[in-house]
């Protein structure tokens, strides 16, 4: 990458990132808590917690772990929601030096398994509603699991598991903080399988500090940071949670404020009540906000940054937000691999729809779609690919699949998208979700756009199905707004206004909601399946015995063929 035309559009000059700088995130956090031990560092259940406290349940903690014969370098798994619990785990783990295993606890028995055995699992740590499930995992004896740690509950659990409280009150004492390796993992997160099976990302403490030294720097020109006080309502099992939560805060001595209910009621009733300057959060949270007959009486405008991720928000929604709270969205880009973001929008240089410039310390190009080999001009769609030291070096146990994401130091995203003459970052679609239909390549989110911005449309999502004569056809999923309806042929006269014929979907399917993923994108796995269970129904085309069936009118399907 020879010409960096996003240099000069950072809101300020941004600092150089230095190994030398790297220091563990226990040794950050005991900083902290010796510089400010009362200091709030916890807000949630109309309780607080200070940096003092969490530090002494770590530590008590960290010792229950050591007395079952817990060492540095072992794989525990969290699998807790956002809560005091969930942090003082994690800094558990890292004061001994046990990689964490940060697993979404509304997964499936087999979904859980998988990762516990991936990751060789030696302890769960699960909220009482999860225990029978991952205690089913135990009982099968398949995974390295030993004992299961149980929050909200006390007493005998039976063999092999413990209370969660009980354990923090066997472990008193000190504890000798460890000193991992830079260069070594200290979190393993799982991907969501989109592209084929769960990998687990090994996110190491160089990873965790270029992220928060490049978070900070985006933030500070319009955000008052000494005064971090963030809204959590993203996963803390999901690095976008994880980093502007217990990360941030642990590098700025901050506030975090955790909800149970993350409704848009809860939501603005702990912005009213606590008023946080920084809110990460993801569409569908801005679009119920949005709606909500309350925020223009609310506290948001005390927020100072809201930063979007996880999918595009879209431009007619995000002005109109803008307008009513007054306080701008800073749409960013990143994965897991990225230990959270690669870019972001400055404030002073924002281009809507984009998802901004290059992070601080960051370097992407763009190649092409076929070898992803050769840089293609600005402008010129292709795969993104990213370098920087927030980028992780491998997958756990996995080198081949870690041979095909990581080349010459450059992450190759999956993702399609281009670069205009300024930096700025525009995503197309994932690779995966291009579909081809008779040899010509539709991207879903070009599709979805145009849906998206239909007067009577909530919400649109594409997938691509089967089909003998094209290979593949668009399909589209819609959510009506409430007291409206459209016909299929309604919506096919509208989308051909805007897209060549072969971009038009071949099929509608209305439904109240879409499906969504823990982190709220919407569930396009879900969607395939829901297809595909259509399609062996008899109700569409079944493309391995070449059948066409008509849809059946209950099913609110209207399809144009």
């Amino acid at each position: 990458m020879q010409v960096k035309p996003w240099i000069d559009k950072y809101d300020q000059p941004y600092k150089v990132f230095s190994d030398s700088s790297v220091q563990c995130i226990n040794t950050r956090f005991a900083k902290v808590v010796s510089e400010r031990p009362g200091q709030t560092f916890i807000i949630s259940e109309n309780k607080s917690w200070t940096y003092s406290e969490i530090d002494q349940y770590s530590i008590r903690l960290a010792n229950y772990m050591l007395g079952q014969g817990i060492c540095a370098g072992d794989r525990i798994a969290i699998s807790l929601p956002n809560s005091s619990e969930f942090v003082i785990s994690v800094l558990a783990c890292l004061k001994i030096g046990v990689i964490a295993v940060l697993t979404n606890p509304r997964y499936t028995e087999f979904e859980l398994e998988y990762q516990y055995r991936d990751s060789g699992a030696r302890l769960v740590i699960c909220r009482n509603s999860d225990f029978e499930k991952v205690s089913a995992i135990y009982q099968r004896g398949k995974t390295a699991v030993e004992t299961i740690l149980v929050s909200g509950v006390s007493g005998e659990l039976g063999s092999g598991s413990d209370s969660f409280d009980d354990a923090l009150y066997m472990g008193a004492g000190k504890v000798r903080e460890a000193v991992t390796p830079a260069n070594q993992p200290v979190l393993i997160i799982y991907t969501g399988g989109t592209t084929g099976s769960s990998k687990g990302c090994c996110i190491n403490t160089r990873n965790l500090n270029a992220v928060a030294f490049g978070w900070i720097q985006m933030c500070r020109s319009h955000t008052d940071i000494s005064r971090y006080r963030v809204l959590s309502t993203t996963p803390m099992y999901h690095i976008h949670g994880f980093q502007t939560t217990i990360n941030a805060c642990i590098f700025l001595g901050g506030s975090m404020i955790i909800l149970d209910d993350i409704g848009c009621d809860a939501i603005l009733k702990a912005i009213n009540a606590y008023e946080p300057n920084v809110w990460p959060a993801v569409p569908r949270q801005i679009i119920g906000l949005t709606c909500h007959s309350d925020l223009n009486t609310s506290k948001i405008s005390k927020i100072q940054h809201i930063g979007c991720g996880s999918s595009p928000l879209p431009v007619v929604m995000m002005k109109h937000f803008e307008q009513i709270s007054g306080v701008p969205i800073i749409e960013g880009y990143g994965a897991t691999e990225t230990s959270m973001a690669v870019s972001c929008n400055p404030v002073n240089y924002r281009k809507i729809g984009s998802v901004g410039i290059p992070y601080p310390n960051t370097d992407c190009k763009v190649v092409d779609l076929e070898a992803g080999t050769e840089e293609v001009p600005l402008g010129t769609v292709g795969e993104l690919c990213f370098r920087g030291p927030q980028i992780i070096t491998h997958y756990w146990q996995k080198p081949e699949e870690t041979a095909k994401a990581f080349r010459d130091e450059w992450w190759y995203s999956g993702d399609i998208g281009y670069m205009d003459k300024d930096g700025f970052i525009y995503i197309v679609d994932r690779k995966k979700d291009m579909i081809i239909c008779s040899g010509f390549k539709v991207f879903c989110s070009e599709v979805e756009n145009v849906l998206n911005h239909h007067p009577d449309i909530a919400e649109a999502a594409i997938i691509g199905v089967a089909d003998p004569v094209r290979t593949e056809t668009v399909k589209a999923f819609i959510v009506m707004k409430k007291g409206k309806s459209l016909s299929g042929n309604e919506l096919n006269s509208y989308c051909r206004q805007y897209l060549a014929p072969y971009k038009v979907p071949a099929s509608y399917e209305f439904l109240d909601l879409l499906p969504r993923t823990s982190i709220l994108k919407v569930d396009k796995k879900a969607l395939r399946k829901q297809a595909l269970l259509r399609s062996d129904a008899g109700e569409g085309v079944d493309f391995p015995f070449l059948r066409l069936q008509p849809m059946l009118a209950k099913r609110r399907i209207c399809e144009h063929l």
